[in-house]
């Protein structure tokens, strides 16, 4: 049985695994938070680890695939949080409409 590939949380594509990492935030009350999150190995946004993101892991190449991507997983790193981005989801979620500037002119 094959899992489906992990789906990118920045391009919204197929990935070809995913890891998880620890992380943390700093709350409202100035408080840090740990915890991990989940991020994805993906072949076009990943495209600067070329080698990390081709082909097929297979019992015949395991260890070769990871020595590629031991670089990549020891930088990989949840995404900073988008305030702004996640307010508007908050807003969208409450059925609220979210302020949009008027068009110039």
């Amino acid at each position: 049985m094959t899992a489906e590939p992990p789906e990118c949380g920045r391009c919204g594509q197929a990935g070809i695994l995913s890891a998880r990492v620890p992380h943390h935030l700093v709350n409202a009350r100035n408080e840090t938070v740990r915890g991990t999150g989940i991020v994805v190995l993906c072949p076009r946004c990943d495209i600067g680890q070329p080698e990390a993101v081709r082909g097929e892991v297979t019992s015949e190449n395991m260890e070769q695939a990871a020595e590629l991507l031991h670089p990549w997983a020891s930088v990989a790193r949840v995404p900073t949080l988008d305030g702004a981005a996640l307010e508007a989801e908050i807003q969208a979620w409450h059925g609220e409409k979210v302020q949009v500037a008027p068009p110039a002119g």
